[in-house]
């Protein structure tokens, strides 16, 4: 399943990166007033896709929660996963999409959650280690009961080896040859564009989170940050502290502005304590 992912990039932003990760993007049709940048993109957010309009490869804001167009009554929960097994069906939910509404969603990474031992869940952050975009297999279709007529879900698959450990499915992630076969209007349902659907070849790089994402209130940098790093390092989590020390430990809450203010202040203190020391080699 994917519930949450994060792109917090504007629509120049996206373009650029596209075009440096080699993709092809011939049209914006990224509507700003809907489309906001997000570290916690969830379901009925506007979200920015790829997909082919008049032999055009374009980029254009749906909605996440897919609403198919031969539906006559909206439904109270719409589908943000089309699962490849019901793909691979004949019939079924997405038919009316799979010839000629294709799309890739554009994403950064996606949070998944890991079932613990004791019951509870632990969020991760999961991103490509080259670096490039995560590009996720869609469908879109169109719909004039919703406000925006143009709603899509991203297609999931089984989990590869590397990424089992966290859940049992993930997100079809495409790379740039399998993006213009995916998105291509003139090839059909078939084997060339089912056999797409696999698990991730690519190396990924995960790592817990604060559970904080869970809430879609929350939208900060923080998320996206590793637990260590916003914890402290191992060495200053494990230093044995005096009783006193404990008794008085006070837990502030994590300030991004107040840490890039101090990290501010210790690189001015540096510059100036390196002037200082080469104006004493001078007068000496």
């Amino acid at each position: 399943m994917c519930g949450r992912f994060v792109c917090f990039l504007n629509p120049e932003q996206i373009v650029e990166r596209l075009h440096r990760d080699n993709y092809c993007c011939e049209d914006v049709q990224v509507d700003c007033q809907d489309f906001r940048p997000s570290y916690n993109v969830a379901p009925k957010h506007q979200i920015v896709t790829l997909y082919e309009n008049n032999n055009q490869k374009s980029l254009k804001t749906m909605e996440w929660g897919y609403v198919p167009s031969w539906i006559k009554k909206l439904p109270i929960n719409r589908p943000i996963n089309a699962r490849q097994e019901t793909l691979e069906q004949t019939k079924g939910f997405y038919v009316s999409s799979k010839d000629t509404h294709r799309c890739v969603v554009v994403a950064e990474g996606f949070y998944e959650w890991k079932k613990l031992g004791n019951g509870t869940k632990q969020p991760y952050y999961i991103k490509r280690k080259d670096g490039q975009l995560m590009m996720f297999a869609g469908l879109y279709d169109i719909n004039e009961l919703t406000d925006k007529s143009y709603t899509c879900a991203i297609v999931t698959t089984e989990a590869s080896k590397e990424f089992s450990s966290i859940h049992t499915r993930m997100p079809v992630i495409l790379n740039q040859d399998q993006v213009n076969t995916w998105i291509d209007g003139s090839i059909p349902w078939s084997s060339r564009v089912i056999d797409l659907m696999k698990s991730f070849e690519g190396e990924l790089e995960s790592y817990q989170v604060t559970d904080k994402v869970g809430s879609v209130k929350n939208d900060f940098p923080g998320l996206v940050k590793p637990i260590d790093s916003q914890r402290g390092s191992i060495s200053q989590f494990l230093k044995p502290q005096c009783p006193d020390e404990e008794k008085n430990k006070e837990i502030a809450p994590f300030d991004m502005d107040d840490t890039n203010k101090k990290r501010k202040s210790n690189q001015q203190e540096k510059i100036t304590h390196f002037f200082n020391n080469n104006n004493k080699r001078k007068r000496n």
